[in-house]
């Protein structure tokens, strides 16, 4: 999801600061902003940057991805759009690769459930920015940080005029309402978290990237690795956990600063194209038949 207006400062939020520039050693290329992606961002590209990443012998081949993770408002899901057959199709190329799907986003856990359906199958749910965790689909729903969220509601109290919206963790307020959330929030173990034009009050150390990690955990990959798109500043820290990441085109410029690939297209055309080149690539050149033979199979083809 895309933050509006202005960024904030970290000093001002409370929150990690996020590296804007490009990754030392990236092997991306750079883009411009009124030309996109360097032609290079090709299936060649992809294969060096697949193979480079290859296990060695013995290291029980750390470099796999088991899971894909993809943000869902203005990522899976154009604004006040439904589900395409652009997005399903990404999936379903996700899932014929064997890999588990996961849908993480800063929505409230019923409001995401409502949305998920209309996508076909996941394997996990992580809502609220990682706080609230349901792997796999069906059990017991996990949440983080109930303690923390029932003492900043209390603290709310105080201040009527805020036009908060409460989840089961996750507090967020309009981000021009940010300086009285944070003398109501002071002292508490909070991080404030841009979510498109809303900030929230998430319990610190609760991330999309930890969601996920929970999510896997539950679902029997310890120690696996995931891929993962986004496009706004709450899918950052999620993005620098992932084996292989990717920004849609329409992304905050932090987004595209932060991984690996940069997309042409914006919200589900770009995870499609993700998805049918870098990810499609990674997952056949760490495939067992690819290093049996010192990956020499073909490591992804051109997004279609």
């Amino acid at each position: 999801m895309i933050p509006s207006g202005r960024a904030l400062n970290d000093t001002e939020i409370g929150h990690m600061r996020f590296r804007t520039g490009k990754a030392k050693g990236n092997p991306w290329p750079a883009e411009s902003p009124e030309r996109g992606p360097s032609p290079e961002s090709t299936v060649r590209l992809w294969q060096r940057r697949a193979e480079s990443a290859r296990s060695p012998p013995g290291s029980g081949r750390a470099a796999q991805v088991a899971v894909f993770v993809t943000d869902l408002d203005r990522t899976l899901l154009r604004p006040g759009g439904r589900a395409t057959r652009a997005a399903k199709r990404a999936l379903r190329e996700v899932r014929g690769m064997g890999l588990r799907t996961v849908l993480a986003s800063g929505r409230t856990y019923a409001d995401l459930v409502r949305h998920a359906r209309g996508f076909g199958e996941w394997d996990a749910l992580v809502a609220e920015n990682g706080a609230i965790v349901e792997s796999p689909l069906g059990s017991t729903r996990k949440a983080i940080g109930r303690r923390v969220a029932a003492t900043v509601r209390r603290r709310l109290a105080a201040y009527s005029d805020l036009h908060a919206e409460v989840g089961e963790v996750v507090v967020s307020v309009p981000r021009e309402e940010r300086r009285r959330l944070l003398r109501a929030v002071a002292g508490l173990p909070v991080d404030l978290v841009a979510n498109v034009d809303r900030l929230m009050a998430v319990p610190s150390g609760v991330t999309k990237r930890t969601g996920v990690q929970s999510a896997m955990r539950r679902l029997g990959l310890v120690g696996a690795g995931y891929a993962a798109i986004g496009d706004a500043e709450n899918d950052v820290e999620l993005l620098r956990g992932a084996r292989l990441s990717g920004a849609v085109a329409n992304a905050e410029r932090a987004v595209r600063s932060a991984a690996d690939y940069r997309c042409r297209r914006p919200f589900e055309q770009g995870v499609l194209e993700f998805v049918s080149g870098p990810l499609r690539g990674w997952v056949t050149a760490h495939s067992p038949a690819s290093e049996r033979s010192g990956g020499r199979h073909e490591a992804a083809r051109e997004p279609r």
